[in-house]
C-alpha cells in the first residue's frame, strides 16, 4: 500500500516584497512628497507614505508611479480593492515604454492584489505579463509556480520551480518544490533526487529526509526509509511527516526498525529511541 504525504512542503518561502523605481517627472516642490512617500513605505510607515503618497496623486494625477506607490501601499494595508483602483489609475496613465523595472513590478504588484481579492487565475496573468518584462524574475517565478502547484498545474509548475532553481542553484525550497511535484506525478525517482539535492544544500533540514523516506518506502526500500526517518527525527522529534512514515514502517518492516532505532539508542546513549517504536 502507497502512504502519501500529509502535507507539502511550502515551496517557494514568501518572495521578497518588490520595489519600484523613483522615477516621478515632477517639479521639485511636489516630488519632496513623493520621496517621502518612498522613504517612510521602505521604513514600513505605511501611515506615513499613505499621507504624502496621497498628497503628491492629488497634485500629480497624470504619474503612473505615484499611482502604483499608492496601490502597493494601499495592498499593504489590506485594503485590495482600493489598492487596485489605484493601479488601474496607473495603467491609464503614460509609462516609458522602456521602463521594464517600473512595469514589471506593477504586474507583480498588481497580483500581489488579485491574491488578496482571491482571483488566483489574474494573478497568474499579471505575473505572465510581469515576465514579459524581466523574464529572469526570481520572484515572479516563486509565486507562479507555487500557484500552479495549487491549481494541479503540475507541468507548468514543473517549469517554473527548474527556472527557480536556475536562477538560485542554493535554493532549497525549489528542489523540495520540484520533489512534491515529481510526487504527484507519480516520478518517485525524481522525487528523490530532488530531495537529495535540498539535503546536500541544507543537510540540517528535517523536511526533506522525511519526504524521501515516504518515497523509499513507496519503492519497499524499507532500509532506506528507517535511515531517512531516523535522520528526520534527529532533527525534529516530533516531524509529523516522519512520525507517519515511521508508524507504517513499524507495520511493514518491523526487524528494519528495530535493528536500526536499537542502534540509535546505543550510539546516542538515548533510550527514548526505544520509546518511539513501542
Amino acid at each position: 500500500m502507497l502512504i502519501a504525504m500529509l502535507a507539502t512542503v511550502p515551496a517557494g518561502a514568501k518572495s521578497v516584497k518588490k520595489k519600484a523605481r523613483v522615477k516621478p517627472k515632477t517639479e521639485v516642490s511636489t516630488r519632496a512628497d513623493f520621496d517621502k512617500a518612498v522613504e517612510a513605505y521602505g521604513n514600513e510607515d505605511l501611515s506615513t507614505a499613505l499621507t504624502y503618497i496621497n498628497k503628491y496623486v492629488k497634485g500629480n494625477p497624470d504619474d503612473a508611479y505615484g499611482w502604483g506607490y499608492l496601490a502597493a501601499i494601499k495592498s499593504d494595508l489590506d485594503q485590495p480593492h482600493e489598492a487596485l483602483e489605484a493601479m488601474e489609475r496607473a495603467r491609464e496613465c503614460k509609462i516609458d515604454e522602456n521602463d521594464s523595472y517600473m512595469l514589471n513590478w506593477m504586474h507583480y504588484t498588481r497580483s500581489t492584489i488579485h491574491l488578496q481579492l482571491k482571483d488566483t487565475l489574474a494573478a497568474i496573468e499579471d505575473l505572465n505579463m510581469a515576465l514579459r518584462f524581466d523574464d529572469k524574475d526570481f520572484d515572479c517565478y516563486v509565486r507562479r509556480g507555487n500557484l500552479y502547484r495549487k491549481l494541479h498545474r503540475y507541468d507548468e509548475a514543473m517549469v517554473d520551480y527548474g527556472y527557480m532553481v536556475q536562477l538560485n542553484p542554493k535554493y532549497v525550497e525549489g528542489y523540495l518544490g520540484i520533489g512534491t511535484i515529481a510526487d504527484s506525478q507519480g516520478k518517485r525517482k525524481d522525487a528523490i533526487k530532488a530531495y537529495t539535492m535540498a539535503i546536500k544544500l541544507e543537510p540540517e533540514l528535517p523536511d526533506p529526509y522525511a519526504m524521501r523516506a515516504t518515497d523509499y518506502y513507496n519503492d519497499w526500500d524499507y532500509d532506506k526509509a528507517v535511515k531517512d526517518v531516523i535522520s528526520a527525527l534527529e532533527r525534529d522529534k516530533d516531524h509529523s511527516q516522519a512520525l507517519y512514515v515511521l508508524e507504517h514502517l513499524k507495520e511493514s518492516a518491523p526487524k528494519d526498525v528495530e535493528k536500526r532505532f536499537k542502534e540509535k539508542a546505543k550510539k546516542t546513549k538515548d533510550p527514548s529511541w526505544l520509546d518511539l517504536i513501542k
